[in-house]
């Protein structure tokens, strides 16, 4: 009888738990899982951000193009306000200009030929922000030479996107060869400060 008892009571152990070297094989597993599904979540994050980002200043291309054709002009820089809508998306007027770096100058608001909106919102690069970075940024620019090229703007528009080390370099490159040539130090897409450790990634949208 005893024996008995005593078998039962080893079946009902094995039964309800696990022996340390079952527990060391299962935790041996999942980092093994950790090790290999991790990284290629971040890659995948990565290449989404890089994707948006894309789209995003392609889609401030297009609205620059047809903002141009329907005023013969350009939204000045920043008229709407830091990292905000220069007039691509509703018309600038002397009541939601932006007076720094003369955004409610003459000829920045109430532009003749407004037919927007070009854009359905200006987009808020929410993708990166360590750092202060993912902020778009509109800027005009006369007389505007792009970087190692004889190319010559009377009226530049370029998009500033701020970085302040919250991008890799290798995905502002990404981000490069796909809009231009891959090379961050000239064309139509540069970064501004050190190759390694930029602050601003311009992009050169429409020139005329």
């Amino acid at each position: 009888m005893f024996l008995k008892d005593e078998k039962q009571v080893r079946q009902m152990r094995r039964v309800k738990g696990f022996t340390l070297v079952e527990l060391i094989v299962v935790v041996a597993i999942i980092a093994i899982l950790a090790a290999v599904v991790t990284p290629n979540a971040f890659r995948a994050i990565e290449k989404a951000k890089i994707s948006s980002t894309i789209a995003d200043i392609k889609a401030i291309r297009a609205a620059a193009y047809d903002f141009y054709t329907d005023t013969g002009t350009l939204p000045c820089t920043k008229a709407g306000g830091w990292g905000a809508d220069p007039g691509f998306v509703r018309p600038i007027t002397p009541s939601n200009c932006w007076p720094n770096e003369g955004g409610c100058n003459q000829g920045c608001t109430n532009i003749s030929g407004w037919d927007g909106p070009y854009l359905e919102k200006w987009p808020q690069s929410g993708r990166w922000l360590l750092g202060g970075g993912g902020k778009y940024n509109w800027n005009r620019w006369p007389n505007f030479i792009a970087p190692g090229t004889a190319v010559r703007c009377s009226l530049a528009g370029i998009v500033t996107l701020e970085v302040y080390g919250a991008i890799s370099v290798k995905a502002l490159q990404e981000i490069d060869r796909v809009l231009d040539d891959g090379n961050l130090s000239s064309g139509y897409v540069w970064v501004e400060g050190p190759i390694n450790n930029p602050s601003y990634l311009q992009c050169l949208v429409t020139c005329h």
